[in-house]
C-alpha cells in the first residue's frame, strides 16, 4: 500500500470519526427531548472515492445522519395511545362517582334501607316520639344522599363538557402545526433540491401526532413524501399543508356532537363521535354514562314518593295526609299537601307517577323516564328537585292525637323494600360494572402501551451508557487516523529530504 492510500484511509477514518463524535453529542443532548430518535451515521462504501493502485474507489464516505425508527411500531403506539388515553379518561373522571356509590356509610342504598328499616319500627309504634324521630332522620338522610349524588352527577357533567371544550381547542391548536411541519417537509425536497427530511422535523411530526391521537384519537397515516394525514371518522382532519377544525355542536347539553369545519370554508360535516382518545371518552359520559345515572336516579326519586307518599293516610281535611317526600320546583312541593306545610304548596301533581307495587312497576317507570313518556321530567319530578318535607316537629305526625301515617300504612311501606332496593340495585350497577369495565381495560392497556413503548425506545431511544461507549470509540478512531496521517506526513518529509 502507497503514501496515497494510506493517506486516504487515514483521512476518511478522521471524517468518520468526527461524524460519531458529532452524532454522538446529538443523540446525548436529545436525550431529555420528548419525541427524540436516535440517529446514527450512515456510513457507507464510496465508489467516487479512488485509491493509488487502479483509481477505482474502496474508500468510505459518511451520507448524512439515518433516524432510527419503526414505522410499524410507531403506528402501534400512535393507535395505543388512543386507546389508553380512552380509558384513562373515563376511569378518572369517574372516580368520585364510584366512590360515593360504593361508600357503604355515606350511599344512597344504605340511606334507602334505613329509611324502610325506620319506617318498620315506626309501624310497631306510630305515636312513639323516638319511631317518629327516627323516621324523619331517615327521610332526611335520603334526600340529603340524593342531593349528593345529584351533585357528584353533575360536577362531572360540568367538568366533562369543559374537558371536551379544553381537548377540542387543544386539537385545533395542534392542527395548524402538524400542517406547518408538513409543509415544511413538502419544501424540503422541493426544487429538485434532493437534501432529504430533517429527522428533526420527522420526530415533530410524530410527537404532534401522538398529541392528537391522545386526544381524539382516529387514524394516522404517513405519506410516502414523510407527510402525515389524520383522519376522523373517514374525514381528513389534516391533508399535508391544509388543516381543518373539529367544531362541538351543542356543548352544553348532553346531546353534543362532533362535525369537521373545511379550513377553507364555513361549512362543516357531522362526524361519528369517537370511541378513542380523551374526546372520546368524554363523549361517552356525556351522552350515554350521565344520562344513564339520571334516568335511574330520577326514577328513585318518583319511586319514593309514589310509594312513601301515596298511602291512604288518616285524612286530615281536605287538603290531604302527611307526605314525607316532594319534588321543590320552584319553590312550590309537588307531593307535599300537609295542611301545616309553611310554604306555598300546590296540588299532588305526583299523581302522574304510577303506582309502584313490583319491580315490573319500577321497570316501567324507568323505561318511561328514557323518553319522558309521562312529563314527569318535563314537569320537574327529576332527582334534582327531591327533597324530603318529613316534620321536624313530631307533633306534626299526629292529628287530635291519633297518627297520621297509620301503622298498616307504614307496613305497607316498609314491606316495598326490596323494591327500592332492586331500584338502588341497577344504579349500582349502572355504575359500578362499566367503570369496572373501564378500569380492567386501563390496565390492558397501559400494559400494552408500555410494552410499546419499551420497543419502540429499544430502537429510538437514546442509551446514554451506549453513546458514551461509542463516544470514547469515535475518540480513539480520530486519535489513530491523526497519527496515520502525522506518520504519513513524517514519512513523506522524509523522503523529501533524501531526495535533496
Amino acid at each position: 500500500m502507497d503514501i496515497n492510500s494510506i493517506s486516504s484511509s487515514a483521512f476518511q477514518g478522521l471524517q468518520m470519526a468526527q461524524a460519531g463524535m458529532l452524532v454522538t453529542s446529538q443523540n446525548v443532548s436529545g436525550a431529555s427531548v420528548d419525541g427524540y430518535s436516535r440517529r446514527n451515521a450512515n456510513a457507507v462504501i464510496d465508489s467516487m472515492a479512488p485509491n493509488a493502485a487502479n483509481l477505482t474507489g474502496t474508500g468510505f464516505a459518511v451520507n448524512g445522519f439515518v433516524r432510527q425508527y419503526n414505522s410499524l411500531i410507531s403506528g402501534q403506539l400512535l393507535n395505543q395511545q388512543s386507546q389508553s388515553s380512552y380509558t384513562d379518561t373515563l376511569v378518572q373522571y369517574t372516580s368520585s362517582v364510584n366512590s360515593l356509590v360504593a361508600n357503604n356509610s355515606t350511599g344512597l342504598q344504605t340511606s334507602i334501607a334505613s329509611f324502610f328499616n325506620a319506617m318498620g319500627t315506626y309501624a310497631t309504634n306510630p305515636t312513639s316520639p323516638s319511631a317518629q324521630s327516627g323516621l324523619t332522620g331517615s327521610a332526611n338522610q335520603v334526600a340529603a344522599s340524593m342531593a349528593g349524588m345529584v351533585s357528584v352527577v353533575s360536577q362531572l357533567t360540568s367538568n366533562a363538557q369543559s374537558g371536551l371544550a379544553d381537548s377540542v381547542d387543544q386539537v385545533n391548536t395542534l392542527l395548524p402545526q402538524l400542517a406547518q411541519v408538513n409543509q415544511q417537509i413538502v419544501n424540503s425536497n422541493a426544487g429538485g433540491k434532493n437534501t432529504g427530511v430533517s429527522p428533526d422535523l420527522l420526530d415533530q411530526r410524530d410527537v404532534i401526532l401522538g398529541k392528537i391521537q391522545t386526544l381524539v384519537g382516529g387514524q394516522s397515516l404517513i405519506n410516502s413524501d414523510g407527510t402525515a394525514t389524520q383522519f376522523l371518522g373517514g374525514t381528513p382532519l389534516i391533508e399535508r399543508g391544509i388543516s381543518n377544525k373539529l367544531v362541538v355542536n351543542y356543548p352544553n347539553t348532553l346531546n353534543p356532537s362532533l362535525s369537521i369545519q373545511s379550513g377553507s370554508s364555513s361549512q362543516t360535516m357531522a362526524i361519528k363521535n369517537p370511541t378513542t382518545g380523551q374526546i372520546g371518552g368524554l363523549m361517552t359520559l356525556i351522552t350515554q354514562f350521565v344520562p344513564s345515572l339520571n334516568q335511574r336516579l330520577n326514577t328513585i326519586a318518583q319511586g319514593l314518593v309514589s310509594i312513601a307518599n301515596n298511602v291512604s293516610g288518616a285524612s286530615v281535611n281536605s287538603n290531604g295526609s302527611l307526605k314525607l317526600f316532594a319534588f321543590n320546583v320552584n319553590g312550590s312541593y309537588l307531593g307535599d299537601t300537609r295542611p301545616f306545610a309553611v310554604d306555598p304548596t300546590v296540588g299532588d301533581l305526583t299523581n302522574s307517577i304510577p303506582t309502584i307495587t313490583s319491580d315490573a312497576a319500577m321497570t316501567s317507570l324507568y323505561q318511561a323516564n328514557a323518553t319522558d313518556s309521562l312529563a314527569l321530567i318535563a314537569g320537574g319530578l327529576t332527582a334534582a328537585n327531591f327533597v324530603s318535607r318529613a316534620p321536624s316537629d313530631n307533633g306534626d305526625y299526629l292529628s287530635s292525637g291519633s297518627a297520621i301515617i297509620t301503622s298498616s300504612d307504614a307496613n305497607t311501606v316498609s314491606q316495598k323494600i326490596t323494591i327500592m332496593g332492586n331500584a338502588v340495585a341497577n344504579l349500582v350497577s349502572d355504575v359500578g360494572v362499566p367503570i369496572s369495565t373501564w378500569t380492567n381495560n386501563q390496565t390492558a392497556n397501559q400494559a400494552v402501551l408500555s410494552n410499546l413503548k419499551s420497543q419502540q425506545s429499544s430502537i429510538s431511544g437514546v442509551n446514554l451508557d451506549e453513546e458514551a461507549a461509542n463516544l470514547l470509540k469515535f475518540q480513539q478512531l480520530y486519535q489513530a487516523s491523526s497519527k496515520v496521517l502525522q506518520a504519513g506526513n513524517q514519512m513523506f518529509q522524509s523522503i523529501l529530504s533524501i531526495m535533496n
